[in-house]
């Protein structure tokens, strides 16, 4: 849609707020459909900003603010998404990526979250067991399952698609609350743990060898844990190398 605006930010409700302060237009007179309503992961991994588009901005904006081109208002998702080379991942601590809402879910919220999951896993034809609740930061989900190789995909890519639609749905029709974060059998703490021992064997080659080494490409989210694990090691340092899907921390004796 030609007249439409992205608004990026790390809730929908700071994308809306933004929305409202960009366009001049209170935020109930936003006719706005959420993309994607983002994700703060578990410990930072898996985590991405919210996304909404208001529709008709151009016109809106155009009616509010003569002489004033929608083009001069206009924001750049690109330019918000990259990372300077010089600001690792690390640059903000757990408990932010954590996130700070703690105002206790609905009920209403928490069963429609653990029916919309049970009604996935059915569809995914596995047999399941599903616990949703209210952790405080976030709305937990465990799925326990026999089948759980199938559930959480190579490399966690099943179960992350998973955790993104069972966000997009349930806030689809709602206001957001507080993230829903997707668990099997402790996944996210084993994976957190595996990028951790990873990150202290390199350093540890790193300084052996007295040269820098590089990772795997990794998404931004597992880039920072391996940055705030090697954080208060005075004998290396880590900076991010690479674009896009190759962008990789590098670990560099001190």
């Amino acid at each position: 849609m030609s007249d439409s605006q992205e608004f990026h930010a790390a809730t929908v409700e700071e994308a809306l707020d933004k929305a409202s302060s960009v366009l001049g237009l209170a935020r109930d007179r936003l006719d706005f459909e959420v993309l994607d309503q983002g994700s703060e992961g578990f410990l930072g991994i898996g985590a991405r900003d919210a996304r909404i588009v208001v529709k008709g901005a151009e016109q809106q904006v155009n009616s509010l603010t003569p002489g004033k081109g929608a083009d001069q208002l206009l924001e750049s998702p690109e330019e918000e998404e990259v990372l300077p080379a010089e600001e690792p991942e690390n640059a903000q601590p757990v408990e932010e990526e954590l996130g700070s809402a703690s105002a206790d879910a609905p009920y209403e919220l928490i069963v429609a979250v653990d029916e919309f999951m049970t009604s996935m896993v059915e569809a995914m034809g596995l047999n399941a067991t599903v616990d949703a609740y209210d952790a405080g930061d976030v709305i937990a989900v465990d799925v326990a399952t026999k089948e759980t190789g199938l559930f959480i995909g190579q490399k966690g890519e099943t179960i992350d698609a998973i955790q993104y639609l069972l966000n997009v749905a349930i806030y689809k029709n709602r206001p957001f609350v507080k993230r829903i974060v997707v668990d099997s059998e402790g996944y996210r703490q084993r994976r957190i743990e595996a990028i951790q021992g990873m990150a202290h064997r390199t350093a540890r080659r790193a300084l052996r060898e007295k040269r820098p080494l590089s990772l795997l490409p990794m998404p931004a989210a597992e880039r920072r844990v391996v940055h705030l694990f090697l954080k208060e090691n005075p004998d290396v340092t880590t900076s991010s190398e690479g674009k896009e899907q190759d962008r990789r921390v590098i670990i560099s004796p001190s």
